[in-house]
């Protein structure tokens, strides 16, 4: 099955690929090679129309990459970047580019001028592989490289403010607030920077197991402390001042005869509403966890690796079947569940103008009722896929196709 070559923190989308076929349908499990593994689609009954507002490249995108690389909206405007070291810069309700920046040609800049004039110009042959973020606050735009390293960038100008090398992978979306940065790299580290210098302020670091899934959670910074979810399973909030840990909790616990069963994994984000933190692990739980002490309100089954959706006291989340499932948000228990677009690689959910949206490998949007979980609209954007969470700014949904296209959407009523 080459499923623990695909693990074993491969940069690779097969990853993911792999792992859904070999827990839904490789010889391992079922005798049946008939199985449909991939949903096809289904005429649906259309009761919203969702219209492309504008279109527009950036880059290359990420191609057959494993990556969380994500637009965000900020200061009215997108800003978005591929995998090789673009970054732009867009008005979001134009999609006319304000600024455009090489990271790779920045990096390399900023490290010659730190080298003596007998040492010649500093010149990485690598692409910068932009994998973590953007995250945009304090007026700048943060992210961070699978070569290790956490940028800021002005976000009127696209000028470097500071670069720094965290000495290992960030694939993850940095968790920025309280003056701080802090990443989550996928060797088993979380490192605390100050926002406004990259001064590194404190480090973190656990020990991973010998196989994970691709990717690592981001950290979110909530009421002076620092939530994390490991490699392990593991929830624990990190006093933010000093990184010490405050408490720790199992939502995933690795069990099973092979390295493979025991994958426990965080990889989505925690979620903070007020007191709660709501977290999920693969081969784990869905586990809504007291913010100051880590006590377990409650606990459901539910497997995944995609970021939830927390929203008018519901949890929506997408399993890693590609299910779609609505559950109360005090209690987890479940309301409806939508299996018609399994083995979709449906990515996390998020909120549109009243609807509940995802996309899938071959580029199709598909809105939700919220009620019930019928499918409402589909949208073909092409691209070679879509691999990110849509990201919702008023009435406009911004989303990133593997090729680069960042295209924004906005829906109408009636088929």
């Amino acid at each position: 099955m080459q499923v623990l070559q695909a693990l074993k923190k491969s940069t690779h989308v097969v990853t993911l690929l792999a792992l859904t076929a070999a827990l839904s349908g490789c010889s391992l499990f079922s005798d049946d090679d008939e199985e449909i593994k991939i949903a096809p689609l289904q005429p649906i009954n259309q009761s919203v129309t969702p219209q492309v507002k504008w279109r527009t490249d950036v880059g290359d995108g990420v191609g057959d990459y494993f990556s969380r690389l994500n637009p965000v909206v900020a200061y009215d405007k997108v800003y978005a970047a591929d995998r090789q070291g673009v970054v732009m810069a867009l008005d979001k309700n134009s999609g006319d580019a304000v600024w455009e920046v090489d990271l790779h040609q920045l990096i390399n800049i900023n490290e010659a001028s730190d080298q003596n004039w007998f040492s010649g110009i500093f010149s990485s042959p690598f692409p910068a592989r932009i994998s973590g973020g953007l995250v945009a606050s304090y007026n700048k735009v943060y992210l961070g490289t699978e070569n290790g390293d956490l940028v800021a960038l002005d976000a009127e100008t696209g000028e470097l403010v500071w670069h720094t090398e965290v000495g290992n992978e960030v694939n993850a979306n940095p968790a920025v607030g309280e003056g701080r940065v802090v990443v989550h790299t996928t060797g088993g580290k979380v490192i605390s920077y100050d926002a406004e210098d990259g001064e590194e302020q404190w480090q973190y670091e656990y020990q991973t197991p010998t196989l994970t899934l691709r990717g690592s959670s981001a950290p979110t910074i909530a009421s002076g402390g620092v939530i994390v979810g490991d490699s392990n399973g593991t929830a624990s909030i990190l006093i933010a001042n000093n990184g010490q840990q405050a408490w720790t909790q199992a939502v995933g616990s690795p069990s099973g005869a092979t390295e493979l069963e025991a994958l426990a994994d965080i990889d989505a984000n925690p979620v903070v509403v007020g007191t709660t933190v709501y977290m999920i692990a693969y081969n784990g739980e869905l586990a809504a966890l007291e913010l100051r002490s880590g006590e377990v309100r409650w606990k459901r089954d539910y497997s995944a690796f995609e970021n939830l959706l927390v929203r008018g006291n519901r949890i929506y989340l997408t399993d890693h079947r590609s299910h779609l499932y609505a559950l109360n948000q005090d209690g987890g228990i479940e309301l409806w569940s939508n299996n018609q677009l399994f083995g979709r690689q449906l990515t996390g959910p998020a909120w549109h103008d009243g609807y509940v949206v995802s996309g899938d490998f071959e580029g199709y949007l598909h809105w939700f009722e919220a009620a019930d979980g019928s499918i409402a609209g589909r949208l073909d954007v092409g691209g070679n896929g879509l691999y990110a969470q849509p990201v919702i700014d008023g009435e406009t949904l911004y989303t990133q196709t593997r090729d680069g296209d960042l295209i924004a959407i906005q829906l109408t009523a009636g088929n």
